[in-house]
C-alpha cells in the first residue's frame, strides 16, 4: 500500500487547519467548498458561481442527506426529538459555549438534525458519513445536562470532520484494515480511529471548564486521558493506510494531545 506522506494535505491547506484544534480554521472557506461539491454532485458542473442561496440549500440537513444517498444509501433509523429533548439540546449547546467560547462559530455555523436513536441500537449517540448533519440521541444521552454536553460536541465533532473528509480523504481508497478503540469497540476504519481521537482530544478541553463538581470534573478527565493515550498508540498503527490528510491529521493531533 502506498505510504507516501509528500503529497500536500489539502485540507490544510485550503482551509487552514481543522475544526476545533485550529484557531486559523477558515470554517466559511470549508462549508463553501462543501456546498459547491455537492451542488456538482447533485447538479452536475458548476457553470457559474453558486448563489448563497444555493449554497445554503445544500447545506440543509434533509437536502444534504439526499445527495449522500446518491453514492451511499443508508436509510436513517429514528424520528425526531420531543420538543422538551430538543430545547436539553439546545441548553447543552449553551454550556459548550460557555465552557470554551471560541467554538461557538463552529457550533452555530453548521446545521444539525438531531433525532431519537431506536431503543433497540446500542450506543448512547451515533453519527455515520452517510447521514450528514444528523446526530441520533439515545434516552441515555438525557441523563444529565452533562453527559448530554458531552454527546452533543462528540457528534459535532464528527460532524465538521465528515466535511473535511468530503474533501479529502483520510485512509485510502480499499484499506481493510480494522482497528479495537481503547473503549473496545472493534471494527473500526483508520479513518473512524482518527475520528475517535478527535473526539477525546475535544472532550478533554470540554471537562476541563464545564461547569461541574471538581470530583465529577476530576473522574471524567482521568477516564479521557486512560482513552486519549490509547487513541495515540493506534495512530501509529494506522498510519499505513493514511493519505496525506490523514498524516497531516494524526500529526496535528498529537500535537493538540500533548
Amino acid at each position: 500500500m502506498d505510504t507516501t506522506t509528500d503529497v500536500i494535505p489539502v485540507v490544510p491547506r485550503h482551509c487552514g487547519g481543522w475544526p476545533f484544534v485550529d484557531p486559523g480554521l477558515d470554517r466559511q472557506r470549508l462549508l463553501t467548498t462543501v456546498a459547491c461539491l455537492r451542488l456538482t454532485r447533485r447538479d452536475g458542473p458548476l457553470t457559474a458561481r453558486p448563489a448563497p442561496a444555493h449554497l445554503a440549500e445544500v447545506l440543509n440537513p434533509g437536502e444534504a442527506l439526499r445527495i449522500r444517498a446518491l453514492d451511499h444509501p443508508r436509510s436513517l433509523p429514528g424520528g425526531p426529538l420531543a420538543p422538551e429533548q430538543q430545547q436539553q439540546v439546545d441548553e447543552a449547546m449553551e454550556s459548550i459555549i460557555r465552557a470554551e467560547p471560541g467554538w461557538a462559530p463552529l457550533l452555530s455555523a453548521l446545521p444539525v438534525r438531531y433525532v431519537s436513536m431506536p431503543a433497540e441500537r446500542r450506543g448512547i449517540s451515533a453519527s455515520s458519513f452517510a447521514w450528514p448533519q444528523h446526530v441520533l440521541l439515545s434516552g441515555r444521552a438525557f441523563a444529565t445536562m452533562p453527559v448530554l454536553a458531552e454527546q452533543v460536541l462528540h457528534e459535532h465533532f464528527h460532524q465538521w470532520l465528515y466535511l473535511c473528509e468530503e474533501l479529502a480523504a483520510l485512509h485510502h481508497d480499499g484499506c481493510t484494515d480494522r482497528f479495537t478503540l481503547p473503549s473496545g469497540t472493534g471494527n473500526r476504519s483508520p479513518g473512524e480511529v482518527l475520528g475517535a481521537t478527535h473526539v477525546a482530544t475535544g472532550l478533554q478541553r470540554l471537562w476541563q471548564h464545564l461547569d461541574v463538581p471538581p470530583s465529577v470534573r476530576t473522574r471524567r478527565l482521568d477516564d479521557l486521558a486512560g482513552y486519549l493515550s490509547g487513541c495515540r498508540a493506534l495512530l501509529d498503527e494506522i498510519r499505513p493506510c493514511l493519505t496525506a490528510d490523514g498524516h497531516a491529521l494524526a500529526e496535528r493531533l498529537l500535537e493538540a494531545s500533548a
